[in-house]
């Protein structure tokens, strides 16, 4: 299942896509049209849902692989006891860093990393192995992602179980 290459994001195409992420999120009314209740009742569950942290955001979910990232890998970091919070400081500092996960078993990070291309990634990793409180490294390279899913076909079908 191969995607289209890759192409270069402009200045204009960055903005707007810091535009959508930072203002993409439906009105009230086109959700309570959509759900078939009150824009009262939607406005109130949005509210608890945000304050509950259920709802993260409204952002667009771009490929990293289209926007010029085709590079992806898993990163299993270990790290020396009590560091946690160290790392995870250091890391934020890191850009190509798109996920932290605390794993049990070999490692006590796991990471979703993107990069430009194979020696961009190997920069990452450097940068990543550099952090004093990690000791050790391992990398495995996602070759494409044919299964990606929101939870929220999740919760639909729940929600059709329940009644």
């Amino acid at each position: 299942m191969a995607e289209s290459p890759t192409r270069h994001l402009d200045a204009t195409d960055n903005k707007i896509l810091g535009a959508l992420d930072a203002a993409l999120r439906p009105s009230v009314s086109d959700l309570a049209r959509a759900v078939s209740v009150a824009r009262g009742t939607v406005h109130a569950r949005l509210e608890r849902l945000r304050r509950e942290g259920i709802i993260r955001g409204y952002t667009p979910e771009v490929n990293p692989r289209r926007a010029g990232f085709p590079v992806s890998a898993f990163t299993t970091v270990s790290i020396l006891q009590g560091q946690l919070n160290q790392v995870l400081s250091d890391l934020a500092g890191i850009a190509e860093v798109m996920e932290a996960h605390v794993v049990t078993g070999r490692g006590d990070l796991l990471l979703y990393v993107v990069a430009r291309s194979n020696d961009d990634l190997h920069n990452v990793l450097q940068a990543v192995a550099s952090i004093d409180q990690v000791s050790e490294l391992s990398t495995q390279l996602a070759l494409a992602s044919p299964l990606r899913r929101s939870i929220t076909g999740l919760l639909r079908q729940q929600s059709d179980s329940d009644g």
